[in-house]
């Protein structure tokens, strides 16, 4: 069973433009009712300490700042849902095929993307 969370989700990411769209729509789908922006490895590090987020979503120009091993096995906090945002079809498809980590396509319709989010956390949410 999916250990309790709060309705937090963290969002990982340097860009002011990114936080800004993505927290809204993260803000739209429940069970999310907090969104918390981290700008880099150490804040994030941090956020999670100090909350038990439902959802992580980083930025894929972020990553080379974080522990490869932290975020690619899920040990940044094993019980949330990591998302990694990416530009890069190929480090999209890498992912898949070698991590089993969820990434998603920057520039993915909004609609679309928060139907993807909703299902992915109703799935994680039921395991």
């Amino acid at each position: 069973m999916f250990a309790a969370t709060d309705e937090t989700a963290i969002l990982a990411t340097e860009s002011r433009t990114l936080a800004i769209g993505l927290s809204a729509l993260l803000l739209s789908i429940p069970p999310i009712h907090h969104v918390k922006l981290v700008p880099d490895a150490d804040a994030l590090h941090d956020a999670i300490g100090e909350t038990r987020p439902l959802l992580i979503v980083i930025d894929s120009a972020m990553v080379g700042r974080l522990s490869e091993m932290s975020w690619r096995d899920g040990r940044l906090f094993p019980d949330s849902l990591h998302i990694l945002l990416s530009d890069d079809a190929a480090e999209i498809r890498e992912l898949a095929d070698h991590t089993g980590i969820t990434a998603i396509m920057m520039g993915t319709d909004p609609r679309r993307l928060a139907c993807k989010l909703e299902l992915l956390i109703r799935e994680h949410v039921a395991i």
